[in-house]
């Protein structure tokens, strides 16, 4: 398909040939049991989102009180692996890398029960102090992402992504407002930036030879006082530095106002990856707001990434990658960008997706 040259073009990471430049990115589905394991609902969800060169599993836990919810998968177990195999062989079963997002919640941990909103502030800043008294845990917390990565290779990933984007633990780290530490992990971005830095060493030393480690980084908030782009991007740069053959680039809460310039058919999302694309030699992943596949052309063939995360259209219609392999990109049902998307909420009533399904109760949590 001549009009999509660019993103059915192959591309070599270290050892890993992704057959295209799609990518589709961890969606947390909510579609677990209470301890963590792969269900039936998460191998048809990712049977279904077959097509891209790349696909990594969702935002996985690697300890039970780092989840963000009860209904988040699991990978601090060894009971995990075998559903993790399950998804992972499904994954290269359809021709693609398979990766595995691998993620603690920090400060955020379980916030889904924090209601009423006052209550929902007071506990947030009630486990960020406690999180700044955490010294003796950061080992704790770096040897349980170590021990997850060696569970995604056992269950035969190829890539183990650190998740240090949207808020999360080490967003929480990188920003200048929610990082009150006053030893080496905190004050300034060369501290705030150490403990990410640090725990991508444990996990490249642990499983490096044997799995691509990259990381989704989150290199600026909406409020640069937080986090700062020259921040964020300089912590790009040390990832490169020390062995990160791969990136994938988001916010760490919110864009920035300015960043995305008048009359672009880009995100602001977009333009964060490029920014960071300009300034290190290694392969980028960026998204946000990509329906059409011209769309996604476009943003290659402009420089803006090197491979494009196909996120919220993936989930409207699984099978967007593969109608644009088969020359089909009329056939894609388009993602109506509902004001809430009820993918988190209630996937049934995807609007798309009820299109193509009819209930889709596959995507319902259980």
């Amino acid at each position: 398909m001549e009009k999509c040259r660019l993103l059915l073009t192959p591309l070599r990471i270290g050892g890993l040939f992704l057959a295209n430049r799609m990518v589709m990115p961890p969606m947390v589905t909510y579609l677990a049991e209470d301890d963590g394991l792969v269900t039936p609902a998460h191998v048809k969800h990712y049977t279904r989102s077959s097509g891209p060169g790349l696909v990594i599993v969702e935002g996985t836990a690697v300890s039970p009180e780092g989840r963000f919810s009860t209904r988040q998968l699991g990978i601090y177990d060894d009971r995990h692996i075998e559903g993790l195999s399950r998804l992972a062989q499904m994954i290269h079963k359809n021709g693609a890398v398979a990766g595995i997002q691998i993620h603690h919640a920090g400060a955020l941990a379980f916030q889904e029960k924090w209601k009423p909103e006052p209550l929902r502030r007071f506990i947030k800043y009630w486990l960020l102090a406690k999180q700044q008294l955490m010294i003796s845990r950061l080992r704790h917390i770096q040897n349980a992402f170590e021990s997850a990565a060696v569970r995604a290779v056992i269950a035969g990933f190829d890539i183990i992504e650190l998740h240090a984007a949207h808020g999360y633990l080490f967003s929480q780290f990188l920003s200048r407002s929610k990082n009150w530490r006053m030893d080496r992990y905190g004050r300034r971005v060369e501290d705030r930036r150490r403990f990410l830095l640090e725990v991508y060493q444990g996990v490249h030393s642990s499983v490096g030879e044997k799995a691509l480690v990259i990381c989704r980084l989150g290199v600026a908030d909406r409020c640069s006082r937080s986090l700062a782009l020259s921040d964020g991007i300089a912590t790009a740069s040390e990832l490169e530095k020390i062995g990160a053959q791969l990136l994938d680039i988001s916010s760490g809460g919110g864009v920035p106002k300015g960043i995305r310039t008048e009359g672009s058919p880009f995100s602001g999302m977009l333009h964060l990856a490029k920014a960071v694309k300009s300034a290190v030699s290694i392969p980028v992943i960026g998204g946000g707001g990509i329906h059409d596949p011209n769309l996604a052309e476009k943003a290659l063939q402009d420089d803006f990434v090197d491979l494009v995360a196909i996120g919220r259209s993936m989930l409207a219609d699984p099978s967007w990658a593969q109608k644009i392999i088969a020359g089909r990109p009329e056939s894609i049902v388009v993602c109506r960008e509902c004001r809430v998307c009820y993918h988190h909420t209630a996937s049934s009533r995807c609007p798309a997706r009820k299109k193509q399904f009819g209930s889709c109760k596959s995507l319902a949590p259980p």
